[in-house]
C-alpha cells in the first residue's frame, strides 16, 4: 500500500525523522492545517516531499512511522508549538533514523555547499540523530552506509561546512562540548524567526524555557543565556569567550 496518512500516537518506539529546508516558491511547504482539511492538491511541491520521505522511510529502512515538522505541527495551537519546539531535540535524538533531504546536492562532493548547513534549527538536526541519513534532490542515498556519520567523505565534508569534527557529531559526545563551541557552530546561521536563533539551542544546551515569539531576538537569546548560567554543567566563563 502506497498511501500516506497522518496519525497521532501516544507511544512511539521506532519512527523515522525527517530534517530539511523549507521549499522558498510559492505555495511553500504542505502544512498540518492543509493536510487536516482535506484539501490537497496532489501536485502540490510539499505533497511530494512528504511522500518521497516516507517512500525512503519503508522501502529502504523499514520504518512504517515518520515525523515532519511542517505536517505534523500544529502550529494554530500555541501549547502545541510551545511544547513541540521544546521537544524537538529529543524526537531527533530518539527517532530511529533521521532522513536529512538535501534539495540542492546531487552527490557527497556538493555536499557542503547546501543551503542545509547554513540554517539554524539544522544544527540540532545534524548533532541529536544516532543515525543519520544523506539523500540528494532526486532522493537517492549518497552512500550505502547504515550511518553516514561514519562515512570519512561525509565527514569531510560536514567539517568543512561547520567545523564539526568528526568525534563532535557523536550524539553521545555533546554535552562534552564546550559553550564558546557550540555559540561558534551557531553563530552565523541564519532562521526565518529572529526569536529561533534561541530556541533552535535550547537542545543543544539541555535546558528548558518557554517559547513567546513576539518578544524579540534579544530577549530570547538573554533568556536562553541566563538559563544557560542557571546549570552547573558548564564553565561560565566560557560563555563570554565565543564572540
Amino acid at each position: 500500500d502506497d498511501s500516506t496518512r497522518l496519525d497521532q500516537l501516544d507511544e512511539v518506539t521506532q519512527y523515522a525523522i525527517l530534517s530539511h529546508t523549507w521549499l522558498r516558491s510559492s505555495p511553500g511547504e504542505l502544512s498540518y492545517d492543509v493536510w487536516n482539511k482535506g484539501t490537497l492538491d496532489l501536485t502540490h511541491p510539499g505533497y511530494e516531499k512528504l511522500v518521497q520521505f516516507c517512500r525512503a522511510s519503508l522501502v529502504n529502512h523499514g520504518l512504517s512511522l515518520g515525523w515532519m515538522d511542517t505536517v505534523c505541527i500544529d502550529k494554530s495551537s500555541s501549547s502545541e508549538l510551545d511544547e513541540s519546539i521544546r521537544s524537538m531535540y529529543k524526537w531527533y535524538h530518539d527517532s530511529s533514523m533521521c532522513i536529512t533531504y538535501l534539495s540542492e546536492t546531487d552527490n557527497i562532493s556538493q555536499l557542503a555547499e547546501d543551503p542545509w548547513f547554513t540554517r539554524g534549527w539544522t544544527l540540532q538536526e545534524l548533532l541529536a540523530p544516532v543515525i543519520m541519513k544523506f539523500y540528494n534532490r532526486a532522493w537517492g542515498q549518497l552512500t550505502a552506509k547504515e550511518c553516514d556519520k561514519d562515512d570519512k567523505s561525509i565527514q569531510e565534508q560536514i567539517e568543512e561546512a561547520t567545523t564539526i569534527t568528526s568525534q563532535e557529531l557523536s550524539a553521545d559526545h555533546i554535552n562534552q562540548v564546550s559553550i564558546s563551541r557550540k555559540m561558534q557552530w551557531a553563530a552565523k546561521r541564519e532562521v526565518t524567526r529572529a526569536e529561533d536563533i534561541a530556541y533552535s539551542l535550547m537542545g543543544l544546551f539541555d535546558i528548558n524555557m518557554s517559547i513567546a515569539y513576539g518578544e524579540g531576538a534579544d530577549l530570547a537569546f538573554s533568556r536562553l543565556i541566563k538559563e544557560i548560567l542557571s546549570t552547573c554543567k558548564y564553565n561560565v566563563l566560557d560563555i563570554f569567550n565565543w564572540g
